[in-house]
């Protein structure tokens, strides 16, 4: 099979393969994967869009895998495999990893990747506790956060998610990618701080919010529940040969989205 790196002209294949999925059209994600990545495909044979796509995104010594997608008219003819493995090796030595679906798991435990963690998902209309909210603040206060949290220089992705909300030794971004607004990646010293991230971000918004807590912090989870939001399925994250990830992961209560940490 030809795997390619897809341009600008093919994502909105990568969507229409996403929604044969029952996965969402995100058009704005793509078009984010695209600008600070690659995102590769290989087109069906019968000529009917994609059979297979994936996406890396590198920073540094990390590199993220994500939306693997293979069309339903392909499974099990080895189509996944092969995608993720172009992206593993357009990756090169760095530290790869991935969140994983229930069925995409087997698959890349078979490839070598290890368990480390995970988040789950949460979507829904914020109800407001009253609490202490962040402020906007710039860009550059952020930075040095991000790189303590993640261990490398994110700023090509921090670039193009906004105006990032903070409180002292904490931020947040809330980023609207079509049907949803995103709040994330939230970086905090402590578990307050990032609720008041949330709040600052979910009031300044309009509709249904979308946060993905690290299982690490339950009691975050249980808050976001009692403050409306609805859980969704559990994803896994994967390290390739079980590398450790550069970075402080207690300062990492949230990814911006599965797909970028």
């Amino acid at each position: 099979m030809d795997i390619r790196t897809l341009g600008a002209a093919d994502l909105p294949a990568c969507s229409d393969l996403a929604e044969s999925r029952s996965w969402p059209r995100e058009p704005r994600k793509w078009a984010l994967l695209r600008s600070v990545g690659q995102v590769f495909g290989a087109d069906a044979p019968d000529g009917r869009g994609l059979a297979a796509c994936a996406a890396v995104v590198s920073f540094g010594t990390v590199a993220s895998i994500s939306m693997v997608l293979v069309a339903p008219r392909y499974e099990r003819r080895g189509w996944g495999r092969a995608i993720t493995a172009h992206a593993v090796s357009a990756a090169g030595d760095r530290v790869v990893w991935l969140h994983a679906s229930t069925s995409g798991r087997p698959l890349y435990e078979s490839m070598g990747f290890v368990l480390d963690g995970g988040c789950q998902g949460h979507v829904g209309t914020f109800v407001d506790d009253g609490g202490p909210g962040a402020s906007p603040g710039s860009l550059s206060s952020v930075l040095p956060l991000d790189l303590l949290a993640h261990g490398v220089d994110r700023r090509p992705l921090l670039d193009r998610l906004g105006t990032p909300f903070v409180v002292d030794g904490g931020f947040a971004f809330g980023v609207d990618i079509g049907h949803v607004t995103v709040i994330g990646p939230v970086v905090a010293s402590s578990e307050e701080q990032a609720k008041a991230l949330i709040r600052g971000v979910a009031r300044s918004v309009a509709g249904e919010v979308r946060m993905d807590p690290d299982f690490r912090f339950p009691s975050l989870t249980a808050w976001l529940r009692e403050r409306g939001l609805v859980p969704g399925v559990h994803a896994p994250r994967l390290v390739l040969d079980g590398r450790a990830l550069p970075g402080d992961p207690a300062l990492r209560f949230a990814p911006f989205t599965r797909a970028l940490g």
